[in-house]
């Protein structure tokens, strides 16, 4: 399993060069992004560690069917064990307080786009799955239900995935930044510079949450070629849109994973890849969708990606089909942007087979 060369280098000196003049470009956008955030210095101007970024890989040959059906109790064990092994904690309850305090209100952001086929089989049961196992970690250190509230970009796509929008702040709340997909959404007034642009995050992030957990799925996606940690917060800004031009990168995603109030409310990134689309997403198509049993955790999501992307081609190679990571740009941008690590060579994979 991996990547054969950095797949930044496909793109030669035409992305390289449209790098360091977005980059230029922006300055002035960086430096009034400093007034804005306070510690925005202490994550822009930090140089990577020249350590590996630690990836833990859990299996289970058992935990999820050609159909989509999760066993959660074996899911539950599989995250419990990414955890302690990430960590190197003993138990699962210091493991989650590395991370998490009783005191946080937690939002866990999911990935529900592209669920329209699938809606109502068993295709979506991880969805609902991933969520109990995250929120029966948090339970272990105190934390509420109360303070765990699960959201994505709009309702309609979370009840497309087989979730019930719940708002009684008494209980786990089920929340998004809008109710449909193409109705205008909640968004906190402060905005930050992407790019040449700007963006807004969702009021949950910015007013309700006070860290965050990503929880995406590995996909393949027709403007992005692949998606999963990164790509994720597309569904946290107000202007997606906007970033779709040369496969999400000029700008794109790297710069909205740059956003200041992202980076540091993220404490955590928990891949869901039990189930992964190899063609046609980001779309849950039937035909490509790929029964894989792994649970990937970081608090690198450059690293995670980078992992995931790997994943997914060699399932691609399983079924005959061409590598994607050579048409990726993204997640090389995000490490040249200082936001983890993009080659194999430089994470530590530590894969547990249960």
């Amino acid at each position: 399993m991996g990547l054969k060369s950095n797949p930044f280098e496909k793109f030669g000196t035409y992305s390289r060069r449209r790098f360091l003049k977005q980059t230029a470009l922006t300055a002035a956008g960086w430096a009034a992004a400093r007034k804005l955030a306070p510690g925005f210095d202490g994550w822009l101007d930090a140089r990577l560690s020249p350590e590996k970024s630690k990836v833990v890989l859990v299996r289970h040959k058992a935990v999820v069917d050609a159909s989509g059906k999760v066993q959660s109790p074996l899911l539950q064990e599989m995250l419990d064990k990414a955890l302690t092994t990430f960590t190197g904690q003993s138990s699962v309850s210091d493991a989650w307080r590395r991370f998490i305090s009783p005191e946080d209100v937690v939002g866990l952001k999911i990935n529900t786009l592209g669920c329209q086929s699938v809606q109502g089989t068993d295709y979506t049961q991880h969805f609902p799955a991933i969520i109990e196992a995250v929120a029966g970690g948090l339970r272990r250190i105190g934390l509420k239900d109360k303070s765990i509230v699960v959201w994505d970009r709009s309702e309609e796509e979370m009840k497309e995935a087989g979730l019930t929008i719940q708002t009684d702040p008494g209980a786990m709340r089920f929340i998004a930044n809008k109710p449909g997909r193409r109705d205008p959404g909640d968004y906190a007034a402060t905005s930050y510079p992407v790019g040449g642009g700007s963006s807004r995050v969702s009021r949950i992030l910015a007013d309700v949450c006070t860290s965050m957990i990503n929880i995406p799925v590995p996909k393949t996606h027709g403007n992005s070629i692949f998606t999963c940690s990164l790509k994720n917060h597309y569904g946290t800004i107000d202007n997606p849109n906007r970033y779709h031009a040369n496969n999400c990168s000029d700008p794109g995603i790297a710069e909205v994973n740059a956003i200041p109030i992202i980076r540091q409310k993220q404490k955590l990134v928990i891949s869901d890849a039990l189930l992964i689309v190899t063609e046609g997403g980001p779309r849950w198509d039937r035909r490509f969708i790929r029964p894989y049993g792994g649970v990937l955790v970081s608090t690198d999501p450059v690293a995670v990606d980078a992992v995931a992307l790997s994943i997914l081609d060699d399932l691609r190679k399983t079924d005959g089909m061409e590598p994607i990571a050579p048409r990726v740009p993204h997640i090389a941008l995000a490490e040249k942007l200082g936001l983890g690590k993009s080659r194999l060579e430089d994470i530590e994979l530590v894969t547990v087979n249960l």
